[in-house]
């Protein structure tokens, strides 16, 4: 049988010595093993594996891509909002509508006053809708249907109706050429912002 070692420097040792005569370490007792380093634990059979915790080897931050919304579900929500605009503001300029027309037998046709008071009813209905809804939870009912919100670009969080009016208003841009410009300009922009977004600060995304 070989000569027991110990573990510390590899010394011969004597039969029964407790400690090392060359270091001083302590020695195991005979019938002993020295002890082997613990591993990492291992997890339990179905156990969800061990995951690195902030602050320790192998820890990477989660991904902070957010996946914006682009042109073609957006396209699908303000139409829905266009057909729900153009709903209620038939319902509220209905009366003004017979003062606009006049000598209907002869076809020829009269623009009154009325005409512009019509266009403002639809002006502050359009601005209205946008405006509060979004202002309130981020989704005018188009965005509803089609599960996209608008918060904010720093942090995700929601929009106010300060936020919500800026957007609404430079919709008049945005929506030159049915919307092509907004559409130019998400295309263009790797957070897929619209001009009213870049302006209050906005983004799009799922809801």
């Amino acid at each position: 049988m070989d000569d027991e070692k110990c573990a510390q420097c590899g010394t011969p040792t004597s039969p029964g010595a407790r400690f090392c005569e060359s270091c001083g370490a302590p020695l195991a007792p005979e019938g002993t093993s020295t002890p082997r380093a613990a591993g990492p634990p291992q997890p339990a059979y179905g156990a969800a594996p061990y995951a690195p915790q902030p602050g320790y080897p192998g820890y990477r931050a989660p991904s902070a891509a957010t996946p914006y919304e682009g042109v073609a579900i957006r396209f699908v929500a303000i139409l829905i909002d266009t057909i729900i605009i153009g709903v209620i503001s038939s319902i509220f300029a209905a009366p003004f509508f017979w003062l606009s027309l006049t000598r209907l037998a002869t076809r020829a046709i009269v623009f009154g006053p009325s005409v512009g008071l019509r266009i403002l009813i639809i002006l502050v209905i359009y601005f209205l809708y946008f405006t509060l809804l979004e202002g309130h939870n981020g989704q005018t009912v188009g965005k509803m249907a089609v599960k996209i919100k608008v918060v904010k670009e720093a942090d995700g969080s929601p929009i106010d109706y300060g936020e919500a009016a800026v957007r609404t208003i430079f919709r008049v841009i945005d929506g030159l050429f049915a919307y092509l410009i907004g559409a130019i300009l998400i295309w263009s922009s790797d957070e897929k912002q619209r001009l009213g977004d870049r302006v209050a600060h906005t983004v799009v995304v799922k809801a």
